[in-house]
């Protein structure tokens, strides 16, 4: 054997071959789940044993043959050895044979065309069929309680055994799943440097189907250059199993796993914080965005230099301006702590936030990017640097089976908002006589009205009265409708 961490578990085990010797002499070889459900001790072991399980097993065959031998001796041929409840076991005689029963019968039953009988013999043999049942459940469990306190004495060493096993098939499981789905060994190192080469999330490749190879992706993150990785791109295209399998791959280095990877150099990573997904706690009156909080508040207080963080879509469940505020105060919070740096994967749909790296020196844009062909776009699924300025949301309510008039009405107040944004940006630009800008904090998104049209304005109040959380998918197709209807449309 080659390895020598397999050598040392090797020499370790200890076989108890005495034990196992005393066992496989003691326990049936297929015993049962249950003391009184079978054959626990093995045949042959003890000899009162075996004898209670021939009187109780073989019971039949001695009725039997008491049966034919008190009908050839009787000149009885109807005779038969029968059992109930009331007196046990007996002898029935048909009434046309009844002056043949031997004087030493007794009889216990008369009925229309029959009597019933007992002698000693019987008597004897019933006792000893009903105890033996009894007398074998009450050995079996004696002869195990036995050998339960012989064993008291291997304790430490199957303990030791037990350990030793498990860790063996731990290893073997890694071994073969690292052969099979082709990971490879990563370096684990002191440096606070993540370097992934082609990294693949260990599950979802998994679950692909025939003929679907999972994209692989690189990923780098450490406290000096790029610690924070800002990562962009449209619903869909994967932002969010990046962010797992980097902490999937991270884990899985540090438990001594080979990882789904082309390379990977780990330094150590002691926490990994996630806040990712949307949950809300209802019972104690927690709304998905103050679960959201919470969650990123203990991230934020429990920072170290090792720490690895994952902020999937943070301020997501509060209005635009909320939401952008937030996020960029904690990515700028993470980045100019004075003493831990957490590296940080933070995948959000704010392309504001690409403007950071304008501002700090170790935050990097990156995204997932698509192809646009025509009015469809494919999902590459590959992260490349840059920021990414679109989120093709309607394109994947589209995939989504929505309704045909509410998508293009989507797609024209996309437009409208669009062009407001623009024209608003560059009435801003003229006044202040700087260029317009839809990247900077100071510009970070304009209100949807701005113009002082009075069907906006109508539009706007519409809007402010909806109470989104009673309204149901069919009254807000209604609501669409009369809002398209105020449009002209």
């Amino acid at each position: 054997m080659k390895s020598d961490v397999l050598n040392r578990i090797a020499d370790r085990i200890n076989p108890c071959a005495d034990l196992l010797e005393t066992i496989s002499k003691t326990i049936h070889e297929d015993a049962a789940v249950q003391m009184g459900k079978g054959k626990v001790i093995a045949d042959g072991f003890n000899a009162e044993l075996d004898e209670l399980r021939a009187i109780s097993f073989s019971g039949k065959d001695y009725l039997q043959a008491l049966q034919e031998r008190e009908s050839e001796r009787t000149g009885i041929p109807s005779l038969k050895v029968s059992f109930n409840n009331v007196f046990g076991y007996y002898l029935e005689v048909r009434n046309a044979h009844k002056d043949k029963v031997p004087e030493e019968w007794i009889r216990k039953q008369t009925l229309v065309n029959a009597e019933r009988y007992i002698t000693e013999e019987l008597k004897e043999y019933e006792s000893k069929i009903l105890g033996a049942e009894e007398k074998i459940y009450a050995l079996e469990s004696r002869l195990y309680q036995d050998l339960v306190f012989t064993m008291a004495d291997y304790i430490q060493p199957i303990q030791l055994d037990a350990s030793l096993i498990a860790q063996l098939d731990c290893l073997l499981s890694f071994s073969e799943t690292a052969h099979a789905n082709k990971y490879v060994k990563p370096e684990v190192n002191d440096s606070f440097a993540i370097d992934i080469k082609e990294g693949r999330h260990p599950v979802i490749e998994k679950q692909l189907g025939v003929g679907h190879e999972y994209i692989s992706n690189d990923v780098y993150l450490d406290n000096e250059t790029q610690q924070i990785m800002m990562i962009t791109g449209p619903n869909m295209s994967g932002k969010s199993a990046l962010l797992r399998q980097t902490a999937l791959i991270s884990i899985m280095a540090q438990m001594g796993s080979f990882v789904p990877a082309k390379e990977a150099t780990l330094g150590l990573v002691d926490k990994v914080f996630t806040r990712v997904g949307a949950s809300d706690n209802i019972s104690s009156g927690e709304s998905t965005f103050m679960v959201e909080m919470n969650e990123t508040s203990s991230i934020l207080n429990n920072l170290s230099n090792r720490s690895l963080i994952l902020l999937d879509e943070i301020g997501r469940g509060t209005s635009t301006y909320d939401g952008i505020s937030i996020a960029w105060a904690i990515a700028e919070y993470v980045h100019d702590h004075p003493k831990m740096k957490g590296k940080t994967l933070f995948a959000t749909h704010y392309h504001e936030l690409n403007e950071m790296t304008n501002r700090f020196d170790r935050i990097k844009n990156f995204n997932v990017s698509v192809k646009e062909v025509g009015k469809k776009i494919l999902f590459l699924r590959k992260l490349v640097e840059g920021g990414s300025e679109h989120s093709f949301g309607i394109h994947v309510a589209k995939l989504a089976g929505m309704p045909t008039q509410v998508l293009d009405r989507a797609t024209s107040m996309l437009a409208q908002l669009e062009a407001t944004h623009e024209l608003s940006g560059k009435k801003g630009a003229q006044k202040t006589g700087k260029k317009a800008s839809n990247n900077g904090v100071d510009d970070m998104q304009l209100s949807f009205f701005q113009l002082n049209d009075p069907v906006l304005e109508q539009i706007r109040e519409e809007l402010v009265s909806i109470d989104i959380n009673t309204l149901t998918p069919v009254e807000a197709l209604m609501k669409l409708n009369e809002i398209k209807k105020l449009t002209g449309g």
